[in-house]
C-alpha cells in the first residue's frame, strides 16, 4: 500500500503555515495555532527516535588537544570517527568503563578509542598533541518553526509530517477512530522512508576484481 503524498501537487504541504492549513482543513476544524504547533513538534519527536535515514548524516571536523572535546550542537549518534594522521587511523567505538580500564587517565599518545558521555568525546590515551579528526555522525532533526519553517525532512517527506501531527490532533480532539486511521498511515510512510533510506545507503554494487587487459 503506497500512501506518499506526491510533493509535486501538494507543494502546500512543504512550508510550516501551509502544514498547518493543511492539517485543519483535513479534521475541518479551526484550532489554535499553539495546538497546531504542539501537534507538529509531538510527531518531530516521534520521527526523531524513529527514522533512521542516511539524510540525517552529517560530516565536520574537530580539533583533538585534549583528553575530552565537545560533541557538535545537534548530534544525536556517532557513525564514524577518523583521526586525520598519515596513514589515516578510524577509532574504535567503546564504553567510558572499557576506556577507563584499558588506558589509565595519566597515559598520552595518538589517541586509538572514544567514548561518548553526555555532551562530549573522551579520547584515550589522552593525545600527546594536536590532532584533526573528521567525523560522521547523526544529527537531530531541526524543529521547524516560524523563524525555520522547512528542513530536510518537511521538504522531501511532508506526509510524515502531515500524518504525524494528524495522529496529535486525532488524540486532542479524542476520535478514537481518527487516530487509528492516521497512526496507521504514519506508520506506514516511516516504514517506508526507513526502507528507502536504506535502499540508498547499501545501493552501490560490490566491487569486482577485473581481468588485466593485454594490448
Amino acid at each position: 500500500m503506497s500512501i506518499v503524498i506526491s510533493t509535486d501537487d501538494n507543494v502546500n504541504f512543504q512550508s510550516f503555515g501551509g502544514l498547518k492549513a493543511s492539517i485543519s482543513a483535513r479534521l475541518d476544524r479551526d484550532f489554535d495555532d499553539s495546538d497546531l504547533d504542539d501537534f507538529i513538534y509531538l510527531a518531530e519527536r516521534e520521527m526523531e527516535r524513529v527514522l533512521t535515514v542516511p539524510y540525517r548524516e552529517t560530516y565536520a571536523t574537530i580539533g583533538v588537544s585534549g583528553a575530552t572535546e565537545a560533541l557538535p550542537t545537534g548530534f544525536k549518534r556517532m557513525r564514524r570517527l577518523t583521526l586525520l594522521t598519515d596513514p589515516k587511523r578510524q577509532l574504535e567505538q567503546v564504553s567510558p568503563a572499557v576506556l577507563d580500564s584499558n588506558w589509565p587517565c595519566n597515559t598520552t599518545g595518538v589517541p586509538q578509542a572514544y567514548a561518548i558521555v553526555g555532551d562530549s568525546i573522551h579520547f584515550a590515551p589522552a593525545p600527546d598533541g594536536d590532532y584533526t579528526a573528521s567525523i560522521i555522525y547523526e544529527a537531530k532533526i531541526t524543529a521547524l518553526t516560524e523563524t525555520s519553517p522547512s528542513n530536510w525532512l518537511l521538504e522531501r517527506h511532508p506526509d510524515a509530517y502531515f500524518y504525524g501531527a494528524l495522529v496529535q490532533a486525532a488524540d486532542f480532539i479524542e476520535d478514537p477512530s481518527k487516530i487509528g486511521r492516521y497512526r496507521a498511515m504514519f506508520d506506514a510512510v516511516i516504514e517506508q522512508i526507513n526502507e528507502e533510506g536504506n535502499r540508498y545507503r547499501y545501493s552501490a554494487s560490490p566491487l569486482r576484481i577485473r581481468s588485466s587487459v593485454v594490448v
